[in-house]
């Protein structure tokens, strides 16, 4: 099911106009209670916008997880680009309508919350089936059966709850490192990270949201136009990290 809305303002000129085209998926429209669904929500925009899309679900509907992307600008149609979906899970069979469904456009003047069409998920019960009177078998009986080898079982298993111990042990320690992580040590990851020829988005956005991004004007826009536009001059943007955080 996908549902499409293109929304425009009248109240600004024609060389102006804006035109925003947001696009409701739900994948599967049909299932059974306990499976995962996808509610997807992508919005096309002409001017660069932040889309906020309201988290109502029906009763029944058990929210797991919520997937967001970032914005991004599509050279081909010369739009900007976001997506935003939802994983939810139904507890029990019936009919379910998403109903209270509103998307705002942030960084627009004038614009009104819209309000989506609703979207009906059908969950079907699991079918009823008749116990056969007949016993069922018992297992062919194996007389050469080899004994089964408990301890080298036991020492695997052992083996395997180490294995996952250190590894979850080195998650906790990453993330302890990932949170002392300051404001210079980001442009310093970021300019690191260029250099080895890979593109840090994530680093970048958690950048421009510290204090440090409002006051570095110029290196500021130039990692938006790399991060947004996905066009930049490698060189020149290593010349700016080096000079507010060298490597």
């Amino acid at each position: 099911m996908i549902a499409r809305f293109i929304l425009t303002w009248g109240a600004l000129p024609l060389c102006s106009l804006l035109a925003q085209e947001i696009s409701v998926t739900l994948s599967p429209e049909e299932c059974a209670p306990g499976d995962l669904v996808r509610l997807s929500f992508q919005l096309e925009s002409e001017a660069f916008t932040k889309m906020v899309v309201t988290k109502l679900s029906p009763e029944g509907i058990h929210p797991v997880f919520t997937e967001k992307r970032p914005i991004e600008f599509n050279p081909q149609t010369q739009r900007y680009e976001q997506k935003e979906h939802w994983i939810v899970q139904a507890m029990h069979s019936g009919e379910f309508l998403f109903s209270e469904l509103m998307v705002t456009l942030e960084g627009l003047v004038n614009v009104e919350p819209v309000k989506i069409e609703p979207v009906q998920l059908t969950v079907t019960g699991y079918t009823e089936t008749e116990d056969s009177p007949t016993p069922e078998a018992w297992p062919t009986y194996l007389e050469n059966q080899q004994p089964t080898f408990s301890w080298l079982w036991g020492a695997i298993i052992i083996a395997i709850c180490f294995a996952f111990y250190g590894l979850i042990q080195s998650k906790k320690k990453m993330g302890l490192i990932q949170q002392d992580v300051t404001e210079e040590d980001l442009l310093s990851l970021i300019s690191h990270r260029l250099r080895c020829g890979a593109f840090p988005a994530d680093t970048i956005e958690r950048w421009l949201e510290t204090d440090d991004a409002q006051d570095k004007h110029v290196l500021r826009k130039l990692l938006q136009q790399a991060l947004y536009a996905k066009t930049y001059d490698r060189d020149a943007l290593l010349e700016h990290l080096d000079k507010e955080a060298p490597v």
